[in-house]
């Protein structure tokens, strides 16, 4: 991670609602980005609407979530945002093809 990244989200920091925002768009794109981290970190939207507004910290299981997150999609804060689709609510990227699901056999 970057060096400002390092600050974010190092270990007894804080996550601010700016930076939470920032990734929250960066990951998901701007429209809707709330309801997804809600959906991939598994809490209420209005839990993180919470977060954003400053009115409850960010849990530390959370900030780490969204660190491995970031890392595992190689987007830095820091740099500017490279054109790629946001993720889908389920951690794939948005179009990615997603494996075939199974036929189930049909009984006759």
């Amino acid at each position: 991670m970057s060096r400002s990244d390092r600050t974010t989200f190092e270990r007894g920091a804080r996550l601010t609602p700016a930076d939470l925002r920032a990734a929250g768009e960066r990951l998901f794109g701007r429209w809707g980005w709330q309801t997804r981290l809600a959906r991939y970190l598994e809490v209420d939207g209005s839990t993180v609407r919470r977060w954003i507004a400053g009115a409850v910290a960010v849990p530390p299981t959370a900030k780490i979530a969204l660190r491995l997150l970031l890392e595992r999609e190689g987007i830095r804060l820091d740099a500017p945002a490279p054109e790629r689709p946001p993720l889908a609510p389920d951690g794939v990227a948005a179009g990615a093809k997603r494996p075939a699901r199974p036929r189930t056999p049909r009984r006759g």
